[in-house]
This record gives C-alpha cells, structure tokens and sequence, in this order.
C-alpha cells in the first residue's frame, strides 16, 4: 500500500507551501477561499479567544473552570492568552467540561473547514447540532435518505 506520492495529495488537496516563523521548515496549507491563509501563532489566538467566548457564553470564570480541568487558574490563564499551546487531549477535555462541540471551539478559528463562505459554515453548523439531538434511529433515516 504505497498510496499516492507526496506531489499528489499535495495537488489533490490543492495545499500550498506557506513560511510560518513559527515553524522551522516550510508546512503546507490548504488555503481559505479569500486566499489568506491563518499562520500557526494566529491560529492559535483564534482558538483561545473561541475557547474563552464559549466559558463567557456559559458565566463560567476561569477561577471555576480550571479546577475542572485539574489545573490552577493561572495556568488555565496561560491557555486563554496563548501563552501555551493546548493539546489535544485538552482540548477534548475542554469540550467536556464546557458541554461544547469541538466544532463551537475550533470553527470559529478555521471557518474555512467548514465551508467556503459565512453562510454555507453556518448552515452546516447548525446542522450538526441538529443532528447531535437525533436518536440513533433517527440519525439512521436521515443517512439512508441522504445515500438512498
């Protein structure tokens, strides 16, 4: 299982190389449909002030909302103020202790994911809401109607 050559899936996902002085090589990106693309130290501010928005929308302080995650405030402040970096494994962690969406924490910093323009990521994210509500039966109707 060789799979595609490396030009390939770059041409098939349409990824352009971009200087990030964040990272010590040259990454490739797929870029947004207003062709301005996010760099990593950006991106990362997105993601914290997204995250902090979804506490706010909550009225959970982060002197409350650190213990949750077994952290002190002040190192839950380092999160907030992209002081660090979150991982992963945080990040999933956040959405438990929120009740948020992955997708409420990290479209808002990659709308371009999600759709190629305001509306259709809307749209889409209502959706998955939607169907974050339906029984397993339900969800099993809608995907043989969108299949059938």
């Amino acid at each position: 299982m060789a799979g595609p050559s490396l030009e390939q899936w770059i041409s098939d996902l349409d990824l352009q190389p971009v200087n990030d002085p964040d990272v010590d090589k040259a990454v490739y990106r797929l870029p947004p449909p207003d062709g301005r693309i996010t760099l990593s130290a950006a991106l990362e501010e997105n993601i914290c002030t997204s995250i902090r928005e979804a506490r706010e929308r909550r009225n959970l302080s982060g002197l409350k909302l650190a213990p949750l995650l077994g952290l002190s405030e002040a190192v839950y402040a380092r999160y907030e103020t992209s002081v660090s970096r979150l991982t992963v494994g945080r990040l999933i962690h956040l959405c438990e202790v929120l009740g948020a969406s992955p997708e409420e924490l990290l479209a808002p910093a990659a709308h371009h994911l999600w759709g190629e323009n305001q509306s259709k990521v809307d749209l889409l994210l209502a959706c998955i809401d939607k169907l974050r509500g339906f029984d397993e039966e339900t969800l099993q109707d809608v995907f043989s109607c969108s299949t059938g």
